[in-house]
């Protein structure tokens, strides 16, 4: 720490003591928030994985890990309830577009990333966006200072190599395959192409770029909201070369040695930074693992989902839950996890709690997302949340409530036919994480009536509010509610 930084937060001390209220920055931590694409809840190895992820194992007996950590069907569905608190069936971001002019977050959305800026945040965001890929809705138009990394999904790397590929289709990049660039209030440039190639490098530059940002950062009073966006575990699975054979297991295990590996780099930055006690460190998937898709040469590869059936795009737990944890030493106990419900929804209001923002969270729309700080603070042992609604696109597929899954629609794969049941399937979870022994065919018709109907009650106000606050179109350039 430079002279003249420690000589402002010393003055700042003396100010508290003699004022008796802390400085901005000693209320408010750092946020080093990491969200990794497509991971199975079993790919980390202390829930099951045979692939070693050791500094990521590291950081889960640091804190606190989320076991039952529940996210959207897919890439921008994730995001979405990340950033906005709100499902996506509501923000017209329920399900990935290639072929829309415009898509993601209307500008009108209030993002995690404005809240921290509007808090005095610096903040920065470097790997995949997929939230918006036309003008005023990139990360730098909602919230961050600073991005590096792609508009849309990690699919484009393989395009060029595609029979009959025409790139003047991408309208994001204008052109071939590109990372962008771009600083607040500037329209994003091109920073370098995106092909086979440099996608096995990208995840390393991402690395680069946010270690270099903790370490400027870090040595500042001014508090950062870093988010780390991976372009590891989503196809095409290609290795960094640093780490193509270091498994001699193939192309999926190297990744996710790389993967640790750079998440052990920015552990390491935040730690020799010294600022890990005033740091909030969160680690988190986005969506299910691929299920039964065979690796081949630079194909899909195929996660684990652990005990849960299904994956990618159903509606089951594989496709739902996936790993997460959070450290703060001094604030989150070590050692601890939960099976409690958490949403990728609930980010926003318990990151506004901690920082005491509250007041910064919309009250003009439906916020479906939770404080759920007293929980991770360990205040309280069970989670604020007892529901879960599973959209796939504007579908509803399922609801979760405590330990039952009441499914309406299923479907056995990403690409597959959708069932659509005349009395809705029940499973206990608990009991039966693979969902194999429906309850009405097992166990009576009607024993767990009780259980449906609180979960019904959960779904019936969601739909009163949605026909009082009317979903927003894909694309809408929204205003707001009259």
């Amino acid at each position: 720490m430079n002279l003249v930084v420690l000589t402002l937060r010393s003055f700042a001390v003396l100010t508290l003591l003699v004022l008796g209220h802390p400085p901005a920055w000693a209320a408010k931590p750092n946020v080093v928030f990491i969200v990794v694409d497509n991971w199975g809840w079993g790919d980390l190895g202390v829930q099951g994985s045979t692939i070693p992820t050791p500094r990521i194992d590291e950081l889960a007996r640091q804190g606190l890990r989320l076991s039952n950590y529940n996210v959207e069907s897919q890439c921008m569905p994730t995001r979405s309830a990340i950033h906005s608190a709100r499902m996506p069936t509501r923000s017209g971001t329920a399900k990935n577009s290639w072929s829309a002019d415009t898509e993601g977050l209307a500008p009108w959305e209030y993002t995690i990333a404005e809240l921290f800026q509007d808090a005095g945040y610096a903040t920065a965001m470097y790997g995949k966006w997929h939230v918006g890929s036309s003008e005023g809705r990139f990360p730098t138009d909602q919230g961050y200072d600073e991005w590096w990394g792609l508009p849309q999904s990690t699919n484009s790397a393989q395009f060029a190599s595609s029979h009959g590929f025409d790139p003047s289709t991408l309208r994001a990049t204008k052109g071939a395959p590109a990372i962008l660039q771009s600083t607040r209030g500037k329209a994003p440039v091109k920073a370098m192409d995106f092909t086979l190639e440099t996608r096995g490098k990208a995840d390393g530059m991402i690395t680069d770029r946010s270690v270099k940002f903790i370490k400027k950062h870090g040595k500042e009073s001014k508090p950062f909201f870093l988010m780390v966006t991976t372009l590891a575990m989503h196809p095409p699975i290609v290795p960094n070369p640093d780490f193509e054979g270091k498994t001699g297991f193939g192309p999926f295990p190297d990744m996710l040695a790389e993967l640790d590996h750079n998440v052990g780099r920015i552990v390491d930055a935040v730690d020799d930074a010294g600022i890990a006690d005033n740091t909030v460190f969160i680690l988190s998937g986005e969506n299910g693992a691929f299920e039964g898709i065979p690796v081949t040469g630079i194909g899909f590869g195929t996660g684990n989902n652990g005990p849960w059936r299904g994956g990618l795009g159903t509606g089951y737990e594989g496709g739902f839950r996936s790993p997460a944890m959070i450290r703060w030493p001094g604030k989150i106990k070590a050692d601890r996890v939960s099976d409690e419900i958490f949403a990728a929804l609930d980010w926003m209001p318990t990151l506004a709690a901690i920082l005491g923002e509250e007041k910064r969270i919309p009250t003009d729309r439906p916020i479906d997302g939770i404080d759920q700080s007293d929980f991770l603070l360990g205040k309280q042992e069970k989670s604020n949340r007892e529901f879960h609604a599973m959209y796939i696109a504007d579908d509803l597929v399922a609801v979760k409530w405590r330990n039952f899954k009441v499914h309406f629609l299923t479907r056995e794969g990403r690409v597959a036919p959708v069932l659509k049941w005349s009395v809705p399937l029940m499973y206990n979870i608990g009991a039966d994480p693979g969902e194999t022994r429906e309850l009405n065919q097992t166990e009576g018709v009607g024993k767990y009536i009780w259980a449906a109907t609180d979960a019904l009650m959960y779904i019936g106000e969601i739909n009163k509010s949605m026909q009082k606050y009317p979903n927003i179109k894909p694309g809408e350039d929204f205003n707001g509610y009259q």
